[in-house]
């Protein structure tokens, strides 16, 4: 067992930035606003996707990063 807080881990960091982007999007879905003819939620949603696969990528090496540390 490590001594290390909670809040330093990889995946409570992510979560909580994934539930942040996700509030934006809810908070901003009654809005009616238009960018090139789609709703500015349907915008989010879709831009959300490549975001969502970066924070993947990121915590896949920042786990990767912490276990090399471990193991030296």
């Amino acid at each position: 067992m490590s001594n290390k807080p909670k809040w330093k881990d990889p995946g409570i960091i992510l979560t909580i930035i994934m539930s942040l982007y996700a509030m934006v999007v809810f908070f901003w879905w009654p809005t009616d606003i238009y960018w090139l003819g789609v709703s500015l939620v349907g915008w989010l949603m879709f831009f959300g996707l490549f975001f969502w696969m970066v924070l993947g990528f990121i915590y896949v090496f920042w786990v990767e990063k912490l276990d090399k540390q471990k193991a030296s």
